[in-house]
């Protein structure tokens, strides 16, 4: 099953490195995101490093597209909100590390990596939700109502029967 979106939102990087973005391809045991990256210098070699809360996955080479950009396809192993880090290195070994970024803010749709879309505000929210807690409530109210009334009408027919 292959799913091709277009590339919504961009992420601007601290330097050497500049606009990123990325974009589901694929979810195909797993997820398939393709990442463009711009990285300003003579770096001969440029990665993705994707990692999440739990586990860092291998980095992922990215090819030179040309006029600074970078980009290839980064394979996770589940369809969630990883993050990413791009190294650039230089020919001498000088490596420049840029911020994380999470897929949703290098543009991923978020339905992808949360599995289910916002509920919007006017879609019925209280009463889809909520209406076996309001029966709950309205049913142990009653249930007080009767047992008062129980109680104290009770005690009024012995106590008058007990003096009289």
């Amino acid at each position: 099953m292959s799913i091709a979106f277009a590339l919504v939102a961009l992420i601007l990087l601290p330097p050497p490195f500049g606009e990123a973005e990325a974009g589901a391809v694929s979810l195909d045991g797993g997820l398939t995101i393709e990442v463009v990256v711009e990285v300003d210098g003579p770096f001969t070699v440029v990665l993705a490093q994707p990692f999440s809360s739990f586990e860092q996955l291998p980095p992922t080479a990215l090819a030179d597209l040309g006029d600074g950009s970078w980009g290839g396809f980064v394979k996770l192993p589940t369809a969630e909100n990883w993050n990413l880090v791009f190294d650039a290195i230089e020919s001498d070994g000088t490596t420049a590390r840029s911020g994380s970024a999470n897929l949703i803010e290098l543009g991923v749709d978020k339905v992808i990596v949360t599995g289910e879309p916002e509920e919007s505000p006017d879609s019925g929210g209280f009463w889809t939700g909520s209406i076996w807690l309001v029966l709950a409530i309205v049913l142990l109210l009653a249930s007080l109502g009767a047992l008062a009334w129980w109680t104290f009408s009770g005690d009024d027919q012995e106590l008058t029967n007990g003096r009289e």
